[in-house]
């Protein structure tokens, strides 16, 4: 068992009657002191909580950075821990220092991550801190014989065996490819900030090949079977269908702009939003079925649709959670209906877009009902046409020159 001690050195007193601040790392009865810059007086520190007081207005600020200064180390000193112990392997209270000092520039990649990830969700943006979360995790199980893992040791030769790891791990090409790129963007990160060990990129001599993933679209027949499907009323597979439909007539809004939509989002008819995804804002008109489902979850709440927990502490894992139940419950929802396509929450925005096409509808306008950035994206939302109807479009296009006999 590990424990950080914020401490005042009374063995250390100055000429002014001050004290070092120092951290206490503990481990086996084993103790080892990591000295602060800070000096204080006695009345101005809190043995208890380890924090700095102050009573006079002016001092306020000073003691406000010292806190933030002692936050930022105990952060770091149990980051460090945490990775020793994810090594599973028996470390003493020098090896909790040593691995602490090493990290202090922000060269060791483990240390630099957590840091990272924490900043990320201290902004709010935990989607993006679960993806280098996630990488993480996957980094620190391929060193986690390594003690001690600098940019600098993020080598060519380092970063090929760990995708050779990834591969024998048993993970899609695309997954890979995932967590090599949050690496390479944490690495671009590090080198922007002039961390030691980034300033020649492993990454600019590999090729990341994306594998075209099967398109996961529906025809209107099955949404149509979708739409009446006798299920019991509310129950979580009325809840969830409706919700994928919600989403198709929506244009495809996503799982997570459904899960957080308010009635304060309607106004004149539309739906007034901001994509979660891109930030981008979008209005849909309010269709007759649409205003269906509004109507059927109609409550005295603020969110349209009931798929969150109430009461829940985190938004992020209330959502998180809401979608996973809902993919459970569409693969229920594909076996009994026994459709060719297993349905997910992305299906209807992918069927939206592949219908609307097939329906002779402009990529530029799918383009821009989609809030797509571009028409590269959306082209790979589509479905590739069936045969028959490229093979009539040649025959008719085929049949405006005439032979001439």
């Amino acid at each position: 068992m590990c424990s950080i001690k914020v401490r005042l050195n009374k063995y250390r007193a100055t000429r002014e009657g001050t004290y070092p601040l120092v951290f206490q790392v503990i481990h086996r009865r084993k103790k080892r002191v990591i000295y602060s810059p800070f000096r204080l007086f006695t009345d101005s520190f809190d043995e208890s909580s380890g924090r700095v007081i102050s009573r006079k207005r002016k001092q306020l600020v000073a003691a406000e950075e010292i806190n933030r200064y002692i936050t930022g180390i105990c952060m770091d000193l149990q980051r460090t821990i945490n990775l020793l112990e994810l090594r599973k392997e028996d470390f003493s209270v020098s090896d909790i220092v040593e691995l602490y000092k090493s990290g202090l520039d922000g060269s060791q990649v483990l240390i630099y991550m957590q840091r990272l990830i924490t900043s990320l969700s201290e902004a709010g943006k935990s989607g993006t801190a679960n993806a280098y979360q996630s990488t993480f995790n996957r980094v620190s199980h391929f060193v986690d014989k390594t003690t001690c893992f600098s940019f600098a040791d993020l080598n060519v030769s380092w970063l090929n065996r760990f995708i050779l790891f990834l591969q024998q791990s048993g993970l899609r090409p695309n997954t890979v490819n995932f967590y090599v790129r949050i690496l390479r963007a944490t690495y671009n990160r590090a080198s922007k900030e002039g961390i030691p060990g980034t300033d020649r990129s492993p990454f600019n001599y590999i090729t990341l090949k994306t594998v075209k993933t099967v398109k996961r679209a529906i025809d209107c027949d099955s949404i149509r079977r979708i739409a009446q499907a006798d299920l019991a009323e509310l129950s979580p597979l009325d809840i969830s269908r409706d919700s994928f439909l919600f989403s198709y007539y929506t244009r495809g809004m996503s799982f997570v702009d459904m899960a957080l939509l308010k009635y304060e989002n309607i106004s004149n008819g539309s739906i007034y939003y901001v994509r979660s995804k891109t930030k981008q804002p979008m209005q849909v008109k309010i269709v007759e079925p649409l205003m269906q489902l509004i109507n059927k979850y109609r409550n005295e709440g603020e969110y349209i649709l009931p798929l969150l927990r109430p009461n829940s502490k985190s938004l992020y894992l209330s959502y998180r959670s809401a979608l996973k139940r809902h993919n459970k419950n569409l693969k229920s929802l594909s076996d009994l209906l026994k459709l060719p396509v297993p349905l997910t929450s992305y299906v209807a925005r992918h069927s939206w877009a592949t219908i609307a096409r097939q329906s002779g509808i402009p990529v530029s306008v799918i383009s821009e009902a989609l809030g797509h950035s571009s028409e590269k994206i959306t082209y790979t939302y589509l479905a590739a046409l069936n045969p028959s109807v490229v093979d009539a479009a040649n025959e008719l296009i085929s049949s405006f020159v005439k032979k001439e006999r």
